[in-house]
């Protein structure tokens, strides 16, 4: 889910220890992918089941766990099934991501794919075309002593992939564009650091949307399983739990980042963890508090990126750009001549496969701020550990 995001994860914390979303049983074996509308389809197959075991063997059981003790985390990469070219719909993660390509000779670079507004596939176009091209896709159009040129030099950086997390909903301007001017040093190949050019614009990439999920996770109840002493049933699995209440809720089970918070929170909830001095009522305006403060100022501009090893550190090849403040929700990456002429009809497709993956948010867990109290009755409190939040390991 910027400025800080030290003291909302204090919060995020603790939201774990409540209720949260129901999900309908019938949900369980609906075929998420059926649908009537082509152009509607743009989300992966399988029923929400198979969805939702796909998501926990990639959260859980990969190199590139989801939880650690003090953070919830995902990589920006949309997962696979999520349109590209025909209609674009990536950046679906709280994270949106496109190319920008300063052609040789050049003083002004182009953007492929920079989504425009909140509508799916409404993004610029995507291509960059050779003379003689017809495609619809141009967004701009090479000369061949250009493409030579590039040949010759394919480790040369001629764009960037930038990555954003920077929510929709968020006001602007950034710090190093003050009065909406921005700086020679506030430009990324002549692109300012402005709301409409590295703001992101899909409605769910927003405050108001993670607020909601989270207040929304609060309010329900994962499902259980039938017998908890049964471990063939994928309930008994927190993550999968999780996942599966987030599927009755918006049917968001196929992403990476709804499910993993939904989980945790749950997960929190049924160990009895809680921040003293919180009220309950209190807890989604303090993990996602509303944009700008009563005091005017931004806190949480957008989750924080970084990469799996450090909340502060990016990829090789990645720097976060200069905005003027601490919030780290702008990366741009080394966009080479070789990474272009590898994929001419889709730079952005470089940028989700070369960096997607390892360019991660963060959502940040004061662990320290949180008391957990099982309630020893319960099948649950058995396997709550420790910090139970850290799902699949709730002791280390």
């Amino acid at each position: 889910m910027n400025l800080d995001c030290r003291s909302i994860s204090r919060a995020l914390l603790f939201a774990t220890a409540f209720s949260f979303g129901a999900c309908d049983s019938s949900d369980e074996t609906e075929d998420a992918a059926e649908c009537t509308d082509e152009e509607k389809c743009d989300t992966p197959g399988g029923t929400q089941q198979e969805q939702c075991l796909a998501r926990q063997s990639e959260v859980l059981n990969s190199s590139q766990r989801g939880y650690t003790p003090t953070a919830i985390r995902w990589g920006a990469a949309d997962v696979e099934g999520v349109n590209t070219v025909t209609q674009d719909d990536r950046g679906q993660e709280y994270t949106e991501y496109f190319a920008i390509f300063q052609p040789p000779g050049s003083t002004m670079g182009f953007d492929l794919g920079r989504p425009l507004s909140e509508s799916p596939g409404d993004v610029t176009q995507l291509a960059v075309c050779v003379e003689g091209d017809t495609s619809d896709q141009c967004r701009t159009t090479i000369t061949t002593a250009t493409l030579e040129m590039l040949e010759d030099e394919p480790t040369k950086v001629v764009g960037s992939c930038v990555f954003t997390s920077w929510h929709a909903d968020v006001p602007g301007p950034l710090p190093a564009c003050k009065n909406g001017k921005c700086g020679a040093d506030a430009k990324l190949y002549g692109f300012p650091f402005t709301e409409e050019f590295f703001r992101m614009k899909i409605s769910f990439n927003s405050n108001g949307a993670a607020a909601d999920l989270v207040q929304k996770c609060l309010d329900g109840k994962a499902p259980s399983p039938k017998k908890w002493s049964n471990l063939k049933d994928p309930l008994t699995e927190p993550f999968f739990r999780g996942c599966m209440q987030v599927q009755g809720l918006f049917g968001t089970g196929w992403r990476r980042s709804d499910p993993s918070i939904c989980a945790a929170i749950n997960r929190m909830d049924e160990c009895g963890c809680s921040i003293p001095g919180v009220a309950r009522e209190n807890l989604a305006a303090a993990i996602i508090p509303p944009q700008p403060t009563p005091d005017g100022k931004i806190t949480l501009r957008g989750f924080r990126l970084g990469t799996w090893d450090n909340a502060e550190g990016l990829p090789a090849g990645c720097k976060y750009l200069n905005t003027g403040d601490t919030s780290h929700t702008l990366v741009g990456c080394d966009l080479t001549a070789g990474d272009v002429l590898q994929n001419l009809n889709d730079p952005k497709e470089v940028c989700r496969r070369n960096y997607g993956p390892n360019v991660v948010v963060h959502v940040p867990i004061a662990k320290d701020a949180i008391v957990c109290k099982p309630n020893k009755k319960t099948s649950t409190s058995k396997t709550c550990g420790a910090m139970p939040w850290n799902i699949g390991k709730e002791n280390g």
